[in-house]
């Protein structure tokens, strides 16, 4: 099956720790959209956030004048240092929880591959919950909760770009590539994009409302306990093989046809318009190449070629 949205490494197996935490993280936020949004201190979407998020002066302890603010007495309710925990859970908005989504379907699969399941959850939680707690030491005055999984995400950015400096990400990886398919952006370009953004939006506080160190810190984090396993064997592109014509149909039912009995037999085909015939690829008519692999191609024809004989043998 193809990919969608996905960076160009071999996957051995489906990333369960990715996309449960992801989907923790709908179900947290649909929890949250359930709730009002009126910012009464009972049951609306505000108290909850106040309630299970990391709120820096409750953390840090200097609550001083804001002691008295309406968020730092419903974060009291909690000890400080399981909210930093739990704050990893819920998000601010539907762009914020889809922004973090986005990035971990993207890179998440990768990382957990080469950490290996046991080791992803713990490093990612780990990376987020220090740098939620940076966050408070560098904003203690703060009576404003900070909420959202992007320490988490940045950890993983911070793995993934001194893991796989060489990976190149694609709208649609093909579980069996066409030759010379191997395109793509740079991976580590939109990271070191993203990153060089939000190190100088955190130095500049050019917006007071995005934890930015929290990003900074995660990636920091997440960089620098990956660099021990940077120097270790990594995955590979998948590999491009060479794909050989084993048959020409008369039209695409027909190739499509050849291509089915390939695949039950486990062989990847694909089917191409044959060369020099101007005929739609949405029309079902004209003359249809049936490719497979190189080092399949006996075993292809091996298959084919009694269906063309007996397409051509005299009737009893």
């Amino acid at each position: 099956m193809a990919r969608i949205l996905s960076d160009d490494l071999p996957r051995a197996r489906v990333p369960v720790v990715t996309y449960a935490l992801m989907a923790a993280w709908t179900v947290m936020w649909v929890v949250q959209a359930l709730r009002p949004d009126d910012g009464n201190v009972v049951d609306s979407s505000q108290a909850l956030a106040c309630r299970w998020g990391m709120v820096p002066v409750h953390l840090t302890g200097g609550a001083g004048g804001a002691a008295t603010d309406p968020c730092v007495v419903l974060s009291t309710e909690h000890s400080a240092w399981l909210e930093v925990f739990t704050a990893q859970f819920l998000h601010a908005s539907w762009w914020h929880l889809l922004g973090n989504l986005l990035f971990l379907w993207v890179f998440g699969p990768s990382v957990e591959q080469r950490l290996g399941r046991v080791r992803f959850l713990p490093f990612a939680l780990a990376c987020g919950y220090a740098a939620f707690v940076a966050e408070a030491l560098i904003d203690s005055s703060s009576a404003q909760p900070v909420i959202g999984g992007s320490g988490v995400v940045a950890a993983v950015l911070g793995a993934y770009i001194v893991l796989f400096p060489r990976a190149r990400l694609r709208v649609v990886q093909p579980t069996t590539p066409e030759p010379g398919t191997h395109r793509g952006l740079p991976a580590w370009l939109p990271i070191a994009a993203w990153i060089a953004y939000e190190t100088i939006a955190a130095i500049s506080q050019s917006q007071s409302d995005t934890a930015h160190w929290v990003h900074v810190v995660g990636f920091a984090l997440g960089a620098l306990l990956a660099w021990p396993l940077a120097s270790r064997p990594a995955p590979t592109r998948q590999p491009a093989p060479e794909w050989v014509r084993v048959a020409i149909a008369h039209n695409q039912p027909e190739a499509e046809m050849i291509q089915g009995i390939l695949g039950d037999a486990g062989i990847p085909a694909y089917v191409r318009r044959m060369a020099g015939f101007d005929v739609p690829d949405y029309l079902a008519g004209g003359p249809r190449d049936v490719m497979v692999p190189g080092d399949r191609a006996l075993e292809a024809h091996a298959l084919i070629d009694p269906l063309d004989a007996g397409d051509g043998a005299d009737p009893a």
